[in-house]
């Protein structure tokens, strides 16, 4: 089948042929005839399966059947990174159609979004929160909305962005079409669709495995264990580029830095990033400049890399879906690629649910990484500083009274009370007085928090802007 047969604009046309797409995929197949019959269309296919092309081509079309001046498409993303390279595909597409778009994302200038709003593009494209915080703001009149996508909207879910999507689609028309594309069917996307949907006609393409290109390798490793291996990994195999994918932003930038002192070279991107910061992550990763890309799943999904050679999952991820998105970033295009899984004892029952969809396509090695043998040059040094210290330990006295001093008497005491002796009647028994030792009930201790408790009170935290100026003046006033 060719795109011909849609019965497309030349302008569209025109913009297909650039991009070298002349076979729609099937999700592209199926999905783009019933949406420009008008239809609301509920479909489930995986990363790389060609669905933005599935909406953002039909939609296309119908606003260059009837051009208006207001805005009449919105599609949210749960990420910034997913709703750019939306952005980017309407603008490649409909390069010579004169159709315009905004992207709205958190972490890019909030007045020039404005803007673009106010100026009435013909497609909005926005995250969930920033689309929120502007609505505050301008008040945007959406009573010209036809078309709604919700893309990726099993991910905006599991992100917590129901709440948020609930106010944008209620603050839309009613009588529109609503698309809305998820990875799976489950039970909360169903429930989605009737409450946002009419009547939605459902496009499953059937969830694929990994290809056969990738080879799936799993490790069993202790937590501790693992960056050691990373390390053993990388000194065995002579990897050009690689994604590291971890759990938690968190875990990206202490993973990044402690990679860096281990000398290999790598770059992190997660959700705290500006946009500036992931644009410029992204394009020294694909530049190769950094060969190494230590992410969450931000970068799962909807991002297009070339020639990965491995993607290592230093956290399991929590279910199937995203395990298969992940390793989808390698292997593409007829080239051969590499995941690799370390499955630590807590994550078990996650590669559990892992092995019953890709099992067959699995490699485990139960092997844990080699620690790395002192020199005979360190051990020997160490031995010294060892027996200096011992030395030093025996030469120093005990300091009379000390805590180690009392615990020694106090032995010998023992000792010698256990032990009988001749002049044992003549001689009263020594007696000790315990050692001092400051708890939360030392009478002590309360002076020491009331003053400190009073030292709190009379520091000034600073404050920004011009209260922060009047603030810091009150004190010279007082003593002036």
């Amino acid at each position: 089948m060719s795109f011909k047969q849609f019965n497309l604009e030349d302008s569209l046309q025109d913009g297909l042929q650039a991009l070298r797409y002349k076979e729609p995929t099937p999700i592209q197949e199926q999905a783009i005839p019933l949406i420009l019959a008008g239809k609301d269309v509920l479909g489930s296919a995986q990363t790389g399966t060609g669905k933005t092309g599935a909406f953002v081509i039909p939609l296309l079309q119908k606003i260059a059947e009837s051009p208006s001046e207001h805005t009449q498409a919105l599609i949210l993303s749960p990420t910034r990174e997913l709703a750019q390279q939306i952005d980017e595909q309407i603008f490649a597409v409909g390069y010579h159609s004169g159709i315009s778009s905004a992207i709205v994302i958190g972490g890019s200038d909030f007045s020039e979004q404005a803007k673009a709003i106010r100026a009435g593009v013909d497609i909005i494209v926005a995250t969930p929160g920033r689309l929120l915080d502007q609505m505050n703001v301008l008040g945007i009149d959406f009573s010209h909305i036809k078309y709604l996508v919700l893309d990726e909207a099993d991910r905006m879910l599991d992100m917590g962005f129901l709440p948020d999507v609930t106010k944008i689609v209620e603050s839309l028309p009613t009588e529109r079409q609503t698309l809305l594309f998820s990875a799976t069917l489950a039970n909360n996307i169903q429930k989605v669709s009737r409450k946002f949907m009419n009547k939605p006609v459902t496009v499953a393409i059937e969830a694929s495995k990994p290809a056969d290109s990738v080879d799936q390798q799993v490790y069993f490793v202790r937590q501790n264990e693992k960056l050691p291996l990373v390390e053993e990994l990388f000194d065995k195999n002579e990897w050009e580029t690689a994604i590291i994918f971890t759990a938690t932003k968190r875990g990206t930038d202490q993973l990044e830095r402690t990679l860096k002192k281990r000398g290999i070279k790598p770059i992190s991107m997660h959700g705290d990033r500006s946009q500036e910061e992931s644009n410029n992550a992204l394009r020294a990763f694909k530049n190769k400049q950094y060969p190494v890309i230590v992410a969450t799943d931000v970068l799962s999904r909807g991002i297009d890399f070339d020639n990965i050679s491995v993607i290592i999952n230093y956290d399991v991820p929590n279910n199937p879906e995203d395990y298969i998105h992940r390793i989808g970033r390698t292997g593409r295009y007829d080239q051969t690629g590499t995941a690799i899984t370390l499955v630590n004892p807590k994550a078990k029952k996650y590669y559990e649910a892992i092995k019953k969809v890709v099992g067959d396509q699995l490699t485990v090695h139960e092997s844990t990484p080699k620690k790395k043998k002192p020199s005979a040059k360190s051990s020997s040094s160490k031995q010294k500083r060892t027996s200096s210290r011992n030395s030093k330990k025996a030469s120093r006295p005990e300091r009379p009274g000390s805590k180690k001093d009392s615990s020694k008497r106090q032995k010998k005491s023992r000792q010698e009370r256990s032990t009988p002796d001749k002049t044992a009647s003549q001689t009263p028994p020594r007696t000790f007085e315990p050692v001092r030792e400051q708890s939360f009930n030392d009478p002590m201790q309360p002076v020491v928090i009331e003053k400190a408790v009073a030292r709190n009170k009379r520091a000034r935290k600073p404050a920004k802007g011009v209260w922060g100026i009047i603030k810091s003046m009150i004190p010279r006033i007082k003593t002036s």
